[in-house]
């Protein structure tokens, strides 16, 4: 791994995410890359405090152990996202989720209310199984994170994790989430129980999760 500033650190330095993508896609070793400060492409990201979710998972899916590397700083991306995504922005909360989610060393085993149907591997009897989880009366307060799951980013959310009110998952991702590892992505919260939002969207009042 060299110590240069590559043309993909000058991507992201620049916020230019189209031109971000198309050279983590054609040289996707430089997300390797460190520069003379220690900083991969991700450690640019996660300062900037501007980078979309999408390019925070482009950047870990080239780079994995990225996440757990500190730059010269000594700060990891995790720590600079906390501390650059502003807690008004409207990414804050799915990046720091993916963050959080994504590290190496996240802890895959059981924990929490679904421990004990982390054997069966079908999605299908799992949700099943853990339908005593969801709850017919919603959390106190809900928190809308955003209109997409954060784990996937690719669904619309449509459970609340009971405590802590986050509406951040799909149908889909409560297997690896909430079934697995026990708690909530977003504020790592242990969850007691579920509330899945109706496709009307009815929700009761919601406030912006930070």
């Amino acid at each position: 791994m060299g110590l240069t500033q590559t043309k993909l650190h000058w991507a992201v330095l620049e916020q230019d995410w189209k031109r971000t993508l198309d050279r983590l896609s054609k040289r996707p070793q430089e997300a390797f890359t460190a520069n003379p400060y220690g900083d991969l492409p991700i450690h640019l990201a996660c300062y900037g405090g501007q980078a979309p979710p999408y390019i925070i998972r482009a950047l870990i899916e080239a780079h994995p152990n990225s996440l757990r590397m500190e730059n010269k700083a000594g700060r990891d991306p995790l720590e600079l996202a906390s501390i650059n995504y502003s807690a008004d922005g409207q990414y804050r909360s799915e990046v720091l989720a993916l963050l959080r989610w994504h590290r190496p060393g996240h802890s895959l085993h059981a924990h929490g209310p679904g421990a004990s149907i982390v054997a069966n591997n079908s999605l299908q009897h799992q949700l099943t199984a853990c339908s005593h989880l969801f709850s017919q009366h919603p959390p106190k307060q809900l928190y809308h994170t955003s209109p997409h799951c954060v784990v996937c980013l690719e669904s619309p959310v449509s459970i609340a994790l009971i405590p802590c009110g986050h509406l951040c998952l799909c149908i889909d991702c409560v297997q690896t989430t909430v079934i697995i590892r026990g708690v909530c992505p977003v504020d790592r919260c242990e969850v007691e129980s579920l509330y899945k939002v109706r496709e009307d969207g009815d929700s009761g009042a919601m406030l912006e999760a930070s």
